[in-house]
């Protein structure tokens, strides 16, 4: 599903990414773990196209994704959640949820001013989009509510409920758990695997809540220094020197 071979990224003096190599299936979830600056979140935003490398390769399902425009990767079947939550503060949440589906419809703009009945038919078709996204994320009840206001673990799964309204065949979720409390973490954790199961989804995530990752996913890939220094299974990856090292240190 998606393959990234020999990508490099350079900000000015600095090599983020040095000749990473990244295999993600079919159906699989994969771990991206990695100190902080270990290059994880400038690697997803090249897969998303908000950051060109300065060499390599991204093929989504056979597609080179870097001959494309940022406002093409959605189309392709991608979408992702930041880190940073990247929310409109005064829509609904309902409404929010819906700029998830904007990309498949295309009435103009002398369309929309005229809300021609076109224009209806496809506000009408995101709304359903929207309302079943919301349902899988269980917030159905807070539809209508403005987005300012609400919890963060709220507001982390508005976020998720958008990204599945692009109906997206590779979900990249940017540190869903960042926030969180410990009851919170096991109710996404347990989300996630009921997405993936019925949505059959291909899932990517960054996250450094390690519970997290080793119970959702399939496969753990681990960067550092923007180098690829593991990558596996996720009890091999528990008992990999490198990866120890790499968190806790190695002795003076």
């Amino acid at each position: 599903m998606l393959e990234v071979t020999d990508l490099s990224v350079r900000f000015g003096g600095v090599k983020a990414l040095h000749d990473v190599e990244l295999t993600v299936d079919d159906g699989q979830v994969c771990g991206l773990i990695g100190p902080n600056g270990a290059g994880k979140t400038t690697l997803f935003n090249c897969v998303s196209r908000l950051v060109d490398p300065a060499a390599g390769s991204i093929r989504f399902d056979g597609t080179e994704i870097l001959e494309r425009k940022p406002h093409e990767i959605a189309g392709l079947g991608i979408a992702r959640t930041f880190q940073h939550l990247a929310l409109v503060p005064s829509l609904t949440v309902r409404q929010n949820v819906m700029l998830g589906a904007h990309h498949r419809h295309r009435s103009g703009f002398l369309a929309a001013a005229l809300h021609l009945p076109l224009v209806q038919r496809e506000e009408a078709a995101m709304t359903a989009d929207a309302d079943e996204a919301l349902e899988r994320v269980r917030l159905t009840a807070i539809a209508d509510r403005p987005v300012a206001g609400l919890a963060y673990g709220q507001l982390k799964r508005v976020e998720l409920a958008r990204a599945l309204c692009e109906t997206p065949r590779l979900l990249c979720l940017d540190e869903p758990a960042s926030g969180l409390s410990h009851g919170e973490v096991d109710e996404l954790a347990t989300l996630l695997q009921s997405l993936t199961a019925e949505l059959d989804l291909t899932v990517l995530i960054v996250e450094h809540h390690m519970g997290l990752v080793m119970r959702v996913c399939d496969k753990v890939v681990v960067l550092d220094f923007g180098r690829v220094i593991a990558a596996g299974a996720p009890r091999d990856i528990q008992q990999d020197e490198r990866v120890i090292e790499a968190y806790l240190g190695a002795p003076a």
